[in-house]
């Protein structure tokens, strides 16, 4: 090689090292990992020890050596060290720019961080390069939102609209876009259908409310104040819940278990806690929460005494004050013992669950539900009273007040109770039915109405679907009308239908008023 040609050579050579993105990249540090578990921070150095091989290492690929920058910041971040884990997606942004995943989890990382500015900025540019990713359309509409820009929030709503139909937090999203411009009526519209995708969505009823109020229905708006809880709704996010599950920690693996949850594997999910139960110390909330999710991944598969140990453990661990893991503990035995035949544990533990989390909806639900069945309909009432303090929507608790004034003998009421209910609640066929079945069966005659029975369950059989319960309610109402001979026609349907049906604990019922209208005699026994 002559002298110009090696020249040009080393030239060449020094020019593409210029212009290598390997120059551009930021330090990376391995931080004080000293608040971590033991297995996490094994973990952690892993990570970095990978990507040090990977940089020492000269032949490794651009793409590679993206990853190991990327997949480092990712155990920093799901660790909370967001510090340290900003420059290695930084670098991995500048090793391979095309890949969304670093800047959206960088966008993610600043999010945390309550810096705005900077995970708008990477936001768009996961959208760049992803122009459909629907989380990312979320994530930045909600940013958007948060910071005044109606206008660029409803966009991409919209965009997240047509991509992902009904899903719940973009129709919540475009709800609250909607009250940002005063336009209450699209935002109540929005809200109640985002709400009856998802009745739990607790934090829907503050903006909720708030539409209401502005369309001036202050009667629309009072149920829903006071059940606002401030978390937000959840999105179905893949590179999130990668993120989620990128530690071997015991939170990691109760991720993993409430996911296999989700698609009924019980025998995985046990798997799950009990491998989260292992990096857990015992005097820790995650271990506590691990061992409730445990037991009830063992009840769900029959196996009561191991769930029973369970949450027996938990209660042991000796909390006091306010204390959801015990509440839980406490109201999963109950549900234990009630089925049974325990009554009088299970009622215990209710009284304990309701104590220890006084805003648990199920458990006072529960305890109502025992206090009437043990013939306890006043203390019943009060625990109906303090459901529907929590959720006034709630149409079990709605109904079982209803149930536990007919046991008190309080008929008038149960009368005014279940109209009143049918009144705000127009929509909801239970409370028609209720109302049916009092005014044709009540044992107080001041309370029957035949003709009003009659008419409510004819209007209840014009929909689509009909149920043995409708047919037990128009053969009462019936024979409530003097009309037998059509009431035994329809019971003896509603008992074949059970029968196809194998609803074997109903057909004593059934057959006694099936005899009662064969001779001539009214049902009066409505519930």
């Amino acid at each position: 090689m002559t002298h110009r040609l090696a020249v040009a050579c080393a030239l060449i050579a020094a020019a593409s090292a210029c212009t290598s993105p390997r120059r551009n990249l930021q330090p990376v540090t391995l931080p004080d990992l000293a608040r971590l578990d033991a297995s996490v921070q094994a973990q952690v150095r892993e990570r970095h020890d990978r990507l040090t091989r990977a940089i020492d290492d000269r032949s490794t690929p651009v793409e590679s050596l993206a990853a190991a920058y990327g997949e480092y910041g990712m155990v920093l971040q799901a660790s909370e060290y967001f510090e340290a884990a900003e420059p290695a997606y930084l670098d991995a942004q500048v090793l391979s720019p095309d890949d969304p995943q670093w800047p959206y989890y960088l966008a993610i990382l600043h999010k945390s961080r309550g810096d705005a500015g900077k995970a708008e900025a990477e936001f768009k540019r996961v959208l760049e390069l992803q122009p459909d990713d629907v989380p990312t359309l979320i994530w930045l509409g909600r940013l958007n939102l948060d910071q005044g820009k109606t206008d660029s929030a409803e966009q991409l709503f919209q965009k997240a609209n047509t991509l992902a139909p009904n899903t719940v937090a973009v129709i919540a999203g475009l709800g609250r876009v909607a009250i940002a411009k005063r336009d209450y009526a699209t935002a109540a519209g929005y809200l109640e259908r985002a709400l009856a995708l998802d009745p739990e969505a607790d934090s829907l009823h503050a903006p909720l409310a708030a539409a209401y109020r502005g369309l001036g229905q202050i009667d629309k708006a009072r149920p829903h104040i006071g059940q606002w809880a401030n978390h937000d709704l959840p999105v179905s996010d893949p590179r999130q819940d990668r993120l989620d599950l990128v530690l071997e920690s015991g939170l990691s693996y109760e991720l993993r278990g409430v996911r296999a949850f989700d698609v009924h594997d019980w025998k995985g999910a046990e798997q799950f806690f009990r491998r989260g139960l292992a990096l857990t110390g015992a005097n820790a909330p995650l271990h506590r929460s691990l061992q409730h999710k445990l037991g009830t991944a063992l009840a769900l598969q029959g196996n009561a005494a191991g769930a029973e140990t369970q949450f027996q453990a938990v209660i042991d661990s000796g909390a006091t004050g306010i204390d959801e893991a015990t509440a839980k503990a406490h109201y999963s035995l109950a549900l234990l013992m009630a089925g049974d035949g325990r009554r009088a544990q299970a009622l215990t533990h209710l009284q304990a669950a309701v104590r220890f989390q006084p805003n648990y909806v199920e458990a006072h639900l529960a305890l109502a539900d025992v206090l009437r069945r043990s013939g306890r309909p006043d203390p019943a009432l009060e625990e109906y009273k303090a459901t529907l303090a929590i959720n006034p929507r709630h149409a079990e608790a709605r109904l079982g007040y209803a149930m536990a004034l007919y046991d008190a003998k309080r008929y008038a009421d149960t009368r005014a109770w279940l109209e009143q209910a049918v009144k705000d609640n127009p929509d909801r066929q239970e409370y028609k039915l209720a109302l049916a079945r009092l005014l044709a069966a009540c044992p107080d005659q001041r309370v029957r109405d035949g003709k009003r029975a009659l008419d409510i369950s004819q209007e209840l059989f014009k929909a689509p679907e009909h149920t043995t319960a409708l047919g037990e309610t128009i053969a009462m109402a019936l024979a409530e009308y003097g009309d037998f001979t059509q009431a035994v026609a329809i019971q003896q349907d509603v008992i074949a239908a059970a029968r196809r049906s194998k609803l074997v604990d109903q057909l004593p019922r059934m057959e006694r008023n099936l005899s009662l209208y064969e001779h001539g005699q009214p049902c009066r026994v409505p519930f």
